[in-house]
């Protein structure tokens, strides 16, 4: 390291040092993005042709966190799954420990021709945007972390406190205990912890402190079945109605209806100052009704379900909500004939629960701060639109934020893509916030 006499100083040479190490960077997050790493446990995902991404890219990364850290863990808890953690040794002489942590895993690409280079997972650069499965989501958080972390050891910076690196699996589908809870039961805690997922809408590169929960909830309307040719006897007044045939599509209309009704209440009654105004809500994400026979238009269906994805307020339970929706529903059964004598069967499937960490928490402060003397710019604080592994770290004691490169507009989608740019600025931001909250043995 040169001869620096004070924090500034080392800072300004770390930032020299990572402008130094940008085709490095770029060329670490598109080499990740090259090793296809589809979560196994994916809906729909063959799972013997997809097993063992996850452990090709963690192999990948194994010698180079070698070369960082002075610890270095690979583990599974589901076969050909494993989790990488790397730790850099501070010098125990005070500071406070940081963890910097993201997801290997990445969803299901699509088609081929879907994507620019007709390759999902081509790694390529144009105009700046660097693409392919998980780019954004989240292996160019990723690399800035890593290659934040290298630049450290680099220039010999001897931090007070731990820097723990993580690469875990399972977080596109809440498995949880394969992936992060598994890294915190091993023994890795920490003071605070950084997730590199993409921070972005409304803005990339914000500094995320809270996060809504989701629920995952079936709704399965019955119906009767009988020939399309009668329906004027199920819905005209003075028909037989039930006796002859109820159609189980337009009954879960009905629901849906009552259910767009409660998510709009939620626009006005579930507010907050971290969230764009109607963020939290209720959707009917798919709908598949027929017969159970025929899969024809000339047979009334008689049954109907709704898969929905329930956005919750951070300061809610699933108890409540679900509690909320509950209501909700049993009061627009009873205003329908037949769904108060065949009521509909609501299933609650998962909760992914909110994380809520105060605007002036530490790490808040600290993160924010690191990234106004990267960037030049003031951080903007603002809350996570989906969900991230950050809401289980927080649930073991670790004060968790999210602080990324990139948006979740594009992450999941074809022509996934992450701004070269903000590949720099996080790992800029990354090792900065690193010296600010373990501090440098000397000083």
């Amino acid at each position: 390291m040169k001869n620096t006499l004070s924090v500034e100083n080392i800072q300004q040479d770390v930032l020299a040092t990572i402008d130094e190490m940008r085709e490095e960077i770029i060329q670490l997050a598109s080499n990740m993005v090259k090793i296809p790493s589809v979560n196994p446990n994916y809906d729909g995902v063959n799972k013997a042709e997809v097993i063992g991404g996850e452990k090709n890219v963690q192999l990948f990364l194994k010698p180079i966190f070698e070369g960082i850290c002075d610890e270095v863990d690979m583990w599974e808890v589901e076969e050909q799954r494993p989790n990488l953690v790397g730790r850099m040794k501070g010098s125990g002489n005070g500071g406070k420990s940081l963890i910097f942590n993201g997801h290997i895993d990445v969803v299901p690409p699509g088609p081929n021709s879907d994507w620019k280079f007709n390759d999902p997972f081509s790694g390529r650069v144009e105009d700046g945007r660097l693409y392919g499965r998980g780019a954004c989501d989240m292996k160019g958080g990723i690399a800035a972390q890593i290659m934040a972390a290298k630049a450290l050891k680099k220039l010999g910076v001897q931090l007070k406190g731990d820097l723990l690196l993580e690469t875990v699996v399972g977080e596109e589908t809440m498995d949880h205990e394969l992936g992060v809870t598994a890294t915190v039961e091993r023994g890795y805690t920490a003071d605070a912890a950084i997730v590199s997922e993409p921070s972005g809408p409304p803005q990339s590169l914000a500094v995320v402190p809270v996060s809504p929960g989701v629920i995952r909830m079936h709704i399965t309307v019955k119906g009767k079945t009988t020939h399309a040719s009668v329906r004027r006897e199920f819905i005209r007044a003075g028909g037989k109605h039930g006796e002859v045939g109820i159609n189980a599509v337009e009954k879960g209309m009905y629901i849906v209806q009552a259910l767009q009704q409660l998510e709009d209440e939620w626009g006005f009654t579930k507010k907050h100052e971290l969230f764009e105004p109607g963020h939290f809500s209720i959707h009917p994400g798919i709908i598949h009704g027929k017969s159970y026979d025929v899969d024809l238009p000339f047979v009334v269906s008689d049954y109907c379900t709704i898969q929905y994805a329930v956005w919750h307020h951070p300061k809610e339970t699933f108890e409540e909500v679900k509690a909320e929706i509950l209501g909700h529903v049993e009061r627009a059964v009873q205003n329908d004939l037949w769904l108060r004598n065949n009521p509909p069967e609501v299933e609650f499937l998962l909760h992914w629960p909110a994380f809520d960490v105060a605007v002036d928490h530490p790490i808040v402060q600290a993160t924010s701060r690191a990234h106004k003397e990267a960037t030049g710019e003031e951080a903007t604080v603002h809350g996570f639109v989906a969900v991230a592994d950050a809401a289980f770290l927080n649930a073991k004691g670790i004060p968790s934020i999210i602080y990324g490169p990139g948006s979740i507009l594009v992450a999941h989608a074809a022509n996934e893509y992450v701004l070269v740019e903000d590949l720099i600025k996080a790992a800029k931001t990354y090792a900065l916030t690193a010296i600010d909250w373990c501090g440098i043995d000397g000083l």
